[in-house]
């Protein structure tokens, strides 16, 4: 079928493939909007997927360094307390005025361990370079 527009001949066959390519090109561009616009929806969640867990890690960071210097604190007050108890139990042992009296008081200590670790090592060493009769000892009292 022809149609007679002025000097042109247009067919319908024509007309309609041209509705028909305006169609697609329409459908074909809100496809790939929709795709533009699904793309933006997933940054978006993952821009929010990261936003919560540098929520939820900052805390946790900020808790471990909060906790581990007062950790390292508490085992080093125990350390000196530790050390402390020893000194007065070496010190309170010497005062015999006696030094063989005092070297069997710091050998009991080693024994029944109440110094331990380097302290009981020095103090072992000690006991096992000094000659009878001499050492330290402090006054009674």
């Amino acid at each position: 079928m022809h149609l007679f527009m002025g000097n042109s001949e247009v067919t319908i066959d024509q007309k309609l493939s041209q509705e028909e390519w305006e169609r697609k090109k329409f459908s074909l561009e809100m496809d790939f909007k929709e795709r533009e616009l699904q793309i933006s929806k997933n940054r978006l969640k993952v821009e929010a997927r990261r936003n919560i867990l540098i929520g939820l890690l900052v805390p946790i960071i900020v808790a471990l360094m909060t906790a581990v210097p007062a950790y390292i604190n508490s085992v080093n007050q125990q350390a000196l307390k530790q050390l402390e108890f020893e000194a007065q139990l070496i010190t309170n042992s010497v005062k015999t005025g006696d030094p063989d009296q005092a070297a069997i008081n710091l050998k009991f200590l080693i024994d029944s361990g109440l110094l331990g670790g380097k302290t009981a090592e020095r103090v072992s060493k000690y006991l096992k370079n000094r000659e009878p009769g001499v050492g330290r000892a402090l006054p009674p009292g």
